[in-house]
């Protein structure tokens, strides 16, 4: 069953879909408003007979999601692949990660950068919106669906308002002249995101209990791709479990105390490095243009983080880093190890 406000942005959608050759790209993380938005989209798409340009689903697999997430992520994927076969939808669905130098504890075990503060945020770049950005820049032209909703919150207001374009669907892309985004959901109000999860019946693979289930869990979500620039993680979102960002993480916290045991390493792991990345006894006195100032982790500090790590993904039976991973950390340590001019040898020499 669809109600009037599904009803008219299912029509919306198919006339945004009709209108031109420009590819899709949805942004999916798993939480509340992406996956109302995917959910209209496929109604949409039941609809159409002549499937005439890509319409891809991404999901930005960071490497340090919240587990429990990115479980329920892949498990939905593959259901909705499935589904997409069964009733002949038109949907591509791409799970993108990070380059191997991008990601987490290589930039932090393997070459030493302290953990994101408000100060220097550099994962949200590097993790989440290079990988989306990459295979997005592909197309001369894109369209990338959000699900984005006015009301939301006061600074999502004055976002919307600084991008919003002479249609109320279409939000410019900042830093782009070339794609735009498209969000079918922003009239929803937070109660219609919840009926259209619940009284949407297709797809089946978008389960609206489950999604309860965490929301009520965790009492919480993090942008795919980012709507405009600085916006990013943050309270009340499903982030990187690592996030230091924020002073405490609520949604894990909560996710423990509701019965998710196995996220409490993963917990105690997070607010340990919190205080270690500011512990001046494992950082350099010289960053590494050789300025001096607060610098790298040093090597000893980078060992210790690896060891506890690799201690946290023992006991909480979660894989957490990859060898692929832990390989390039190695080389990264003898890089630093053996130059001159990077190396803790020369830093402390300078002082």
């Amino acid at each position: 069953m669809n109600s009037k406000i599904d009803q008219q942005v299912i029509k919306v959608i198919k006339k945004e879909y009709i209108k031109n050759d420009i590819p899709w790209y949805i942004g999916y993380s798993g939480g509340k408003d992406s996956s109302s938005m995917l959910k209209l989209v496929f109604n949409a798409l039941k609809q159409i007979d002549f499937f005439h340009k890509p319409v891809t689903v991404l999901y930005c697999d960071t490497g340090v999601e919240n587990p429990i997430v990115t479980t329920y992520v892949y498990d939905t994927f593959d259901k909705l692949k499935k589904e997409c076969e069964q009733l002949n939808i038109p949907l591509t669905l791409k799970i993108v990660k990070p380059k191997l130098e991008d990601r987490f504890f290589v930039k932090v075990i393997g070459r030493g950068y302290p953990t994101p503060t408000n100060i220097f945020r550099w994962c949200t770049d590097k993790l989440r919106i290079n990988p989306v950005k990459q295979l997005i820049d592909k197309d001369k032209k894109a369209v990338i669906l959000l699900g984005i909703r006015s009301s939301e919150s006061e600074q999502r207001d004055r976002t919307i308002s600084k991008h919003k374009t002479n249609n109320q669907y279409y939000l410019k892309q900042s830093g782009s002249s070339k794609n735009i985004i498209f969000s079918p959901i922003i009239n929803h109000a937070l109660e219609d995101v919840w009926l259209t999860l619940r009284y949407n019946e297709l797809p089946k693979s978008i389960d609206f209990e489950k999604i309860r289930a965490i929301y009520q869990d965790a009492e919480s979500e993090c942008p795919t791709y980012r709507e405009s620039k600085g916006s990013s993680c943050g309270n009340s979102r499903f982030g990187c479990w690592t996030c230091t960002v924020v002073r405490k993480d609520k949604s894990m916290g909560n996710m423990i105390e509701n019965g998710y045991s196995e996220l409490k390493e993963l917990y105690d792991f997070r607010n340990w490095i919190s205080e270690f990345r500011d512990n001046v006894k494992y950082r350099c006195s010289f960053r590494r243009n050789g300025v001096k100032g607060l610098g790298p982790i040093t090597l000893e500090g980078r060992k210790i983080i690896l060891k506890k790590l690799l201690i946290t993904e023992k006991i909480s039976g979660l894989n957490l880093i990859s060898q692929e991973e832990i390989k390039r950390i190695y080389e990264l340590w003898e890089i630093d190890r053996i130059n001159d001019n990077y190396s803790e040898n020369a830093l402390q020499q300078w002082l």
